[in-house]
């Protein structure tokens, strides 16, 4: 199990992904993991890792990893997530 810290969540260049800026905290994380997020104490809502991006040019380390997850057969679980807001948060990234 790994430790992401979002700093940032934003649209993806083609308008059907979203990207968790932010850094790792704790273990490897890598495509194809999963990544949770918690919506109350008991519901947590996990998403599979399309990709793991570096951004080289980004001046705040804490905003240097993107973990990329693909919305594109689900537009509608986009805005739900887009409507948590998440920013300054851990999440927890598991291997399946």
């Amino acid at each position: 199990m790994a430790v992401f810290h979002v700093k940032k969540t934003s649209v993806g260049d083609d308008q059907s992904s979203l990207v968790f800026k932010g850094k790792i905290v704790e273990g490897p994380i890598s495509k194809g993991m999963i990544l949770e997020i918690p919506v109350t104490q008991e519901a947590v809502i996990k998403m599979k890792i399309d990709d793991v991006v570096q951004f080289d040019k980004q001046k705040d380390d804490e905003k240097k990893i993107g973990l990329v997850v693909d919305f594109k057969a689900l537009p509608d679980d986009m805005e739900v997530i887009m409507g948590l807001n998440i920013a300054d948060e851990d999440l927890t990234i598991s291997a399946e």
